[in-house]
């Protein structure tokens, strides 16, 4: 009997260890089972087109990586942003990639998600705990669109003593304070005769609307705009021709981003003349996904990657379209 019973209690104890075991290590097992992943996106603000199309790219690619995607939007909210995170942790989630409202704000729970197994993933803004992160060359960037901008510029009021121009910026992000920082020197640099007169913030098309319009109403005489993304320079587009201007030659609209909308502006000859490619939405989707994918399946995977940098005009838009969108 005695026999019987230490027998018993040594099955139990084995059952009971080898659940602890099971438990402890209950998200790889579930990974094994399934054999799928799951990744969390929190996104500052999902009113930016360009992460709106991101975050949707990437859940459609992770299907064919044999993984779950679940997006959040923090809207500019950071304790909205670490609840986000929180519940990515807690809900088992084995990758979370992040666009950070504020980089301080999530310190502590991206080092708790990393201590609970979990990879970290930053997305254009540089935070303290990750695994890889997905930057901006922000100021060589800034500097090609400013650039492009003096560049038109010089070929169309190269005889003008005053040329006044405006910037829409964004400078609650460090980041993007250097990529306009880049844009003023690329214009500043390559063109003797040119003024900043107006600067605005601003994220969404909204944003991108009104900062145009109040341009406009301010200095009449304003020649050109620049725009630190896509979001300003789509409702810049459309805020300029809200003004009344009908010829589209006489001003120019250079942004960031090569969003969908602003290559279509772009090839249809309106305000807008060129906007820098990083990548674009759907190719940084992809890419993240690619990273999560790589970091999750033991692969070398750099620590930084940066995006390319292209400028597009109306001498290669159509060529970007089709291979960006079609």
């Amino acid at each position: 009997m005695k026999k019987k019973v230490f027998s018993l209690l040594s099955v139990l104890t084995i059952m009971v260890a080898l659940m602890t075991g099971c438990n402890s290590k209950e998200k790889n097992v579930a990974n094994a089972g399934d054999g799928k992943f799951n990744v969390g996106i929190t996104f500052s603000d999902l009113s930016n087109p360009v992460w709106a199309e991101l975050v949707q790219e990437a859940k459609s690619y992770a299907k064919g990586k044999n993984m779950n995607v679940t997006y959040v939007d923090a809207q500019s909210d950071a304790t909205k942003q670490v609840t986000q995170i929180e519940n990515f942790i807690q809900n088992g989630m084995d990758a979370i990639i992040i666009c950070a409202v504020e980089s301080n704000a999530i310190e502590d729970v991206t080092k708790k998600a990393q201590e609970a197994g979990i990879k970290v993933v930053s997305y254009t803004q540089v935070i303290k705990n990750f695994d890889a992160q997905y930057l901006v060359d922000p100021y060589n960037t800034g500097y090609a669109a400013g650039k492009r901008a003096a560049e038109w510029i010089n070929e169309n009021y190269g005889d003008e003593e005053v040329v006044e121009w405006a910037l829409m910026d964004l400078p609650e992000f460090p980041e993007i304070i250097e990529r306009a920082n880049g844009i003023i020197a690329g214009v500043e640099e390559n063109t003797k005769n040119t003024k900043l007169v107006a600067t605005a913030s601003a994220l969404t098309a909204e944003d991108g609307l009104t900062n145009a319009e109040n341009f406009l109403q301010a200095h009449p005489n304003l020649k050109a705009m620049a725009s630190i993304g896509g979001g300003g320079s789509v409702g810049g587009n459309e805020g300029i021709k809200a003004s009344g201007i009908t010829d589209y030659d006489s001003i120019g609209l250079f942004g960031i981003d090569a969003t969908e909308q602003e290559i279509l502006n772009i090839i249809n000859g309106e305000p807008q003349k060129s906007s820098v490619s990083l990548g674009g939405g759907k190719a940084h989707g992809q890419q993240l996904i690619d990273i999560a994918t790589g970091l999750l399946t033991g692969e070398d995977v750099e620590e930084t990657v940066y995006m390319p940098i292209e400028v597009i005009d109306a001498s290669n838009a159509e060529e970007y379209y089709k291979r960006i969108y079609k």
